[in-house]
């Protein structure tokens, strides 16, 4: 099936990165948005953007001729009478998102497929209300869409064969690379091997064994990431983003407990979001958005923390990476996906120079094995659990 009219619901970061690839792929593009000022401001960044990528020789078509195959309508029901494909990306919240389908169900042609734009909220529960569930199927598309490489799919339980062929190639029309997240659970495949290591740096922080400096010191000069995690946090503002993002999450649960298998995951995951993630944003140290979180951005501006080299030396980065592999190698033991798209998802959607699983020979089995046990047995109690060794870093040490 060839999909040649797309609808993008929500204007946003996400919402014109991902209708600007789909016009620079040649298809009628409706970007619905309930505020015009927010559509006015999202062609203004999409002309932006398109202007750069010309000047680079990364478009075929001129800008201008890109644009006006994208319809910005702030009514839905215009929006989404002749579409093929639509993809929701508006806010994490689960009500939002699953009230929304609904209505779009209603609007669009019979046999419409109803992507949904989301790091981590169970695909089930947005599809509640929608009668054709074989037609939801999840996208999460990597931030900026227009040039990250990834986009993962996430299948409910009721997504159909066709649905998955059409969204795939779809992706592979726009030039992505894609995995598949087997079970639809909290976070999928992608940000759920990697956010182990976000944890377990703020666990650390928290426990005051390091400081942020000196965690992203070692992150930026002895792994070799872009950027350290606080750094990451503070330039996505993720203490306002995953407090909100729980809640619906806890909320996902009370009907599908089945979206959060791992519970001492859980445990710590909520543990930050409510007593040190939900507190910063509360007083405003949201990151560059609001000019300060763990480091100052004066004006509001992103400038790349000027951290000390010297720092990187006092944390040895198996502290970090080997609670990383163990979430990593959950998502693996646990069916969500294999070794080889956990390796896939990091590069791509993350930026790691290598896959996670790849540096496991960098710090030897035996030694990532006995710093978890190590951890495991001085861990505080809302992180009991946490570091319990997976069968499959177990095995691979055997």
């Amino acid at each position: 099936m060839s999909i040649e009219k797309i609808a993008v619901l929500g204007s946003g970061l996400m919402g014109h990165g991902i209708a600007q690839v789909a016009a620079m792929a040649g298809q009628t593009v409706s970007l619905i948005d309930k505020s015009e000022d927010a559509l006015a401001f999202a062609r203004q960044k999409m002309g932006d953007s398109l202007k750069r990528l010309a000047e680079k020789g990364r478009i075929k078509d001129t800008p201008e001729a890109v644009l006006g195959r994208i319809r910005t309508t702030s009514n839905l029901a215009d929006g989404v009478r002749d579409v093929q494909f639509v993809v929701e990306a508006v806010f994490e919240d689960i009500n939002l998102k699953r009230n929304l389908l609904a209505e779009v169900e209603g609007l669009a042609p019979k046999g419409t497929i109803l992507g949904t734009n989301t790091s981590g909220l169970s695909i089930r529960a947005i599809s509640g209300k929608v009668r054709a569930k074989e037609k939801v199927i999840g996208m999460h598309w990597m931030n900026p869409p227009q040039l990250m490489k990834l986009v993962e799919i996430i299948k409910s339980d009721k997504t159909d064969a066709p649905t998955l062929q059409t969204t795939l190639d779809l992706c592979t029309r726009y030039g992505k690379e894609t995995v598949i997240a087997q079970r639809d659970v909290w976070f999928f495949l992608a940000a759920r091997a990697r956010v182990g290591f976000s944890i377990e740096n703020c666990a650390m922080q928290l426990a005051k064994v390091a400081d942020h400096q000196t965690l992203d010191a070692v992150t930026r000069y002895r792994i070799g990431l872009p950027m350290g995690e606080f750094e990451l946090l503070d330039f996505t503002g993720a203490v306002d983003i995953r407090p909100k993002g729980l809640a619906s999450v806890e909320d996902i649960l009370k009907d599908y407990p089945d979206f959060e298998p791992w519970p001492e995951f859980r445990n710590a995951y909520s543990y930050l979001a409510k007593e040190v993630w939900a507190d910063m944003s509360a007083k405003g140290l949201s990151g560059v958005k609001s000019g300060q979180g763990f480091y100052p951005y004066p004006g509001r501006k992103y400038l790349k923390p000027d951290i000390p080299k010297e720092l990187a030396d006092k944390i040895d980065p198996v502290q970090l990476m080997a609670p990383a592999l163990n979430a990593a190698a959950w998502c693996v033991t646990n069916g969500v996906g294999s070794v080889e798209d956990v390796n896939k998802s990091m590069r791509l959607a993350f930026g790691w120079p290598k896959g996670i699983f790849d540096f496991v020979p960098d710090y030897g089995i035996k030694n990532i094995v006995d710093t978890l046990n190590a951890k495991a047995k001085a861990a505080p109690k809302w992180l009991d659990g946490f570091y319990r060794v997976d069968p499959l870093l177990a095995k691979w040490k055997a």
